[in-house]
């Protein structure tokens, strides 16, 4: 093999890892929607080194792309709990609601005062 055959095959590489996972994670169904809200948090050395690693590897564009990632997958392989998770927190704020308008009746004061 030549040495530019050498280096084409370096080059492209990355790109065959890239596509092989994000058609995976395609398939799948998470990693690759549009986000729209950005959340700061804090991680491990480690982790962030093999975030690193595979941005290195151009396998995802950004550490935040393999977090959202990581992430979504975690979820969606869980997708029936996380859904009875999000329905009883609606539930309870419902809750919270109405008696936090029950508690400002009851402070109202009264004719009788």
């Amino acid at each position: 093999m030549s040495k530019d055959n050498v280096q084409e095959d370096q080059r492209a590489t990355p790109t065959i890892i890239r596509e092989e996972l994000l058609g995976r994670l395609e398939s799948e169904g998470f990693g690759l929607r549009r986000r729209e809200v950005s959340v700061m948090t804090r991680m491990s050395e480690n982790i962030v080194d093999l975030l690193d690693a595979l941005v290195e590897l151009e396998i995802f564009k950004s550490r935040s792309e393999a977090v959202a990632a990581f992430v979504e997958g975690f979820v969606n392989q869980r997708k029936p709990i996380f859904d009875e998770i999000r329905k009883q927190a609606t539930d309870i704020k419902k809750k919270r609601e109405a008696a936090q308008h029950l508690a400002v009746q009851a402070l109202k004061p009264t004719n009788d005062e």
